[in-house]
Formats: structure tokens, C-alpha cells, sequence
């Protein structure tokens, strides 16, 4: 396996993030029912983390306000809110972070990824380190995709419960 292949992970993981951040900004719309380019003006000032916490309030308002709807929703959508912070933190993670080429005693490569923090109380650089194998950035996509796929599953549950209520409203 080259190089190329881990890079090419990296780059994979990357844009599959950024389709799931797509994909929470059209769940935003379909919550709030309010024109796009609200919701795009919202999603451009609140960093990812702060998008994903809105969702997850405004999920649990959009049950709240409509009737016969499951509440275990909201606990199964705050679970998964929890799933796209991690990933966050994870693409912050591999995006911020320095990779080397790297090869073990048994002659399998992979990448070295280092990331630093300052600790400014202590007055220290905390300096981390990662050796990622392709099964590690495999992994990585995998949880990606599985969160896609459920992030989408909720989207079409938000559109089948709006359109069983007949006029839509903002919430």
C-alpha cells in the first residue's frame, strides 16, 4: 500500500464531512420550514458545532409543537447530534494536524499524524500522536457514512411528519 492511498483516505474523509455538514444545513430548512437562504446566512456565522447543537433543539421544538409524534425521537436525534459532534472533533482533528509517512518493523505503512496544543496555564505544548493504518481511516469513513445514512433517515422522517400535517409552518 502507498502513500497515496492514506492521503486519498484522508481527502475521502474530508469531503464526506463536508456532504454531511451539507446535509445538517438541509435538515435546518426542513425543521425551521423557513426560505434557504436563511437558514445558509445562520449556517455561515455558527461554526459546525453550534449547527449541530441548534439542530438538536430545534428537533426536539419541531416534536414538541406537532402532535401525535414519537418522543423517543428526540432522545434517538440527540444521540445522534452526539455522534456528529465526535466526527466533528475528529475532522478538526485530521484536518489541523501534520502527517509523515510512516512504516512499522513489520513493514506496514501508514501516516504519522501529529497535532499540537498549547496549555497556556500549564505553559506547555501538548503535542499528539496518531499512527493511522488504512483499516484506522477505514474505520473513520465507515462511522461517517453509518452517520450520513441515519442524518438522512432523520431528514425524510422531518419531511414525512411536515407532510403529514398538510400546511407547513415554521417552527
Amino acid at each position: 500500500m502507498t502513500k497515496n492511498v492514506h492521503y486519498e483516505q484522508l481527502g475521502r474523509f474530508v469531503v464526506a464531512f463536508q456532504n454531511v455538514d451539507s446535509t445538517l444545513t438541509e435538515l435546518l430548512v426542513d425543521i425551521t420550514n423557513v426560505d434557504d437562504e436563511i437558514i445558509d446566512i445562520l449556517a455561515t456565522n455558527l461554526d459546525y458545532s453550534k449547527r449541530v447543537m441548534a439542530a438538536d433543539v430545534l428537533f426536539a421544538r419541531f416534536v414538541d409543537v406537532r402532535r401525535n409524534t414519537d418522543v423517543a425521537l428526540k432522545a434517538q436525534f440527540h444521540k445522534l447530534m452526539s455522534h456528529l459532534l465526535k466526527l466533528g472533533e475528529r475532522r478538526n482533528e485530521l484536518v489541523h494536524s501534520t502527517y509523515t509517512v510512516y512504516t512499522s518493523v513489520e513493514g506496514v505503512t501508514g501516516l504519522m499524524r501529529q497535532n499540537s496544543k498549547l496549555k497556556g496555564k500549564k505553559g506547555v505544548r501538548e503535542i499528539n500522536e496518531e499512527i493511522l493504518s488504512a483499516e484506522h481511516l477505514d474505520k473513520d469513513l465507515q462511522c461517517l457514512n453509518n452517520v450520513a445514512i441515519s442524518l438522512e433517515e432523520f431528514r425524510q422522517k422531518i419531511i414525512h411528519i411536515e407532510s403529514s400535517f398538510g400546511e407547513p409552518h415554521a417552527i
